[in-house]
């Protein structure tokens, strides 16, 4: 079956035109929240651990929720999760405003993290219907189209809320992100009913049967593995408020942040939707892509040492976003026609609780090398590069293993 081109899946298909607005408005929001945030931590403290706080705040309790929210997933209307979650979302951004207010990180922090774990619900909720709205035919091209939003988003959002942030305050921008979650949630009512198959019925719908699923799996395991690896780059976005505000001195603010981050989402976008222009959606291409995805990334974040400009470290990020956007879009698209809809709420819950605790892990390590083990971001940023060596492998190990498997090196 052909697959349609973007606009035709979203002209055609009203259903996943709904899901991918609420989408657009809630991560356009995102980013407000993000920068506004990171403003105010570098307004309160000089610390890369409060930085690396935020970040954990922001990833570690999907971790924690996943064994939870998994089975939820897979037992309850997945139309009614993402609108309760986006409700209890833009009601928490309003608690991050009152601890804004107080001049509260450790309230903000906390509030943050409660965000998260309801957003921990809403991902793998938003991921497992994709299948449930698209064809198989369309199934690559919303993958593709989801990632390209998320990229457009970072950027576009990063690039707003750096320069509402640095007009507006911190507070204003908060606002703003409390009402798009409202607009999400808006947007996801229009769904049509979502059960995942066999919800709530017969043995084998705990955490622990979706993970033995997995047994024997390789090549699902690495796919879920994927972006836990990606993850590991997560280090070098404790030195991206650095870099915006204070390793270069003529360029230093909000606006130079959100830049960054916009540089980030340009390469994310180029990666996930760019790159498939070139792959197609053939099992091979894109199984074949992944280490080089890897490589890529781990070489521009290397590069980073030695950036003499902003310009220079927007480059860069721009380079590792392309690796990261195709990993992120290539291994969701091949999970998805591997994992049956009954499983899709606890292994993609799995899949973002692992890449979450990678994430969180990885900050805190860059933020401590850099408050008590003397390390530069720039220090920070090769090892982050180098650590991109063992993804790459893992996967030019797993393509030679399938290789064999299919007997083609016999």
């Amino acid at each position: 079956m052909d697959s349609p081109s973007y606009w035709q899946l979203l002209k055609g298909n009203a259903a996943f035109r709904y899901l991918w607005f609420g989408v657009v408005v809630s991560f356009f929001g995102d980013w407000f929240s993000t920068i506004a945030l990171y403003t105010l931590a570098q307004d309160l403290s000089d610390s890369a651990r409060v930085l690396a706080a935020i970040l954990i705040a922001k990833t570690l309790p999907i971790f924690l929720v996943a064994p939870i929210t998994g089975p939820v997933v897979d037992r309850m209307d997945r139309r009614w999760l993402m609108i309760g979650t986006d409700v209890a979302r833009s009601a928490l951004t309003v608690g991050l405003i009152g601890a804004a207010g107080a001049g509260s990180l450790e309230l903000a922090i906390g509030v943050l993290a409660l965000r998260t774990a309801c957003t921990g619900l809403f991902i793998p909720a938003r991921t497992a219907v994709i299948p449930q709205l698209t064809t198989r035919g369309e199934l690559p091209v919303a993958m593709a189209l989801s990632g390209g939003t998320w990229s457009v988003m970072l950027a576009l959002g990063a690039a707003a809320g750096g320069l509402v942030t640095a007009g507006v305050g911190v507070i204003g921008a908060l606002w703003i992100d409390a009402l798009t979650y409202l607009l999400s949630a808006a947007s996801l009512w229009w769904l049509p009913s979502l059960p995942p198959a066999g919800a709530g019925t017969g043995p084998g719908t705990s955490f622990l049967d979706g993970i033995r699923v997995l047994r024997g799996r390789v090549f699902l395991v690495a796919l879920l593995l994927s972006k836990a690896g990606m993850a590991l780059a997560t280090a070098s976005l404790v030195t991206l408020p650095m870099y915006g505000n204070g390793v270069y001195a003529a360029t230093a603010g909000a606006t130079w942040i959100g830049a960054l981050y916009a540089a980030r989402g340009l390469g994310a976008l180029v990666g996930s939707v760019g790159v498939r222009k070139i792959t197609g959606d053939g099992e091979g291409a894109l199984s074949g892509a992944l280490p080089i995805g890897f490589a890529w990334s781990g070489a521009w974040l290397a590069g980073l040492m030695i950036a003499p400009s902003i310009g220079w470290a927007a480059l860069c990020f721009l380079g590792a976003g392309i690796g990261n956007g195709v990993i992120w879009v290539f291994s969701g698209i091949l999970a998805q026609r591997a994992i049956p809809d009954g499983y899709r709420g606890r292994l993609f819950s799995l899949e973002f609780g692992l890449m979450t605790l990678i994430s969180a892990s990885s900050s805190w390590l860059a933020g401590s090398a850099i408050d008590t083990g003397g390390w530069s971001p720039q220090q920070v940023n090769l090892a982050v590069g180098g650590s991109m060596l063992g993804p790459t492998l893992l996967w030019l190990g797993v393509g030679g293993w399938r290789w064999r498997r299919a007997g083609r090196l016999e």
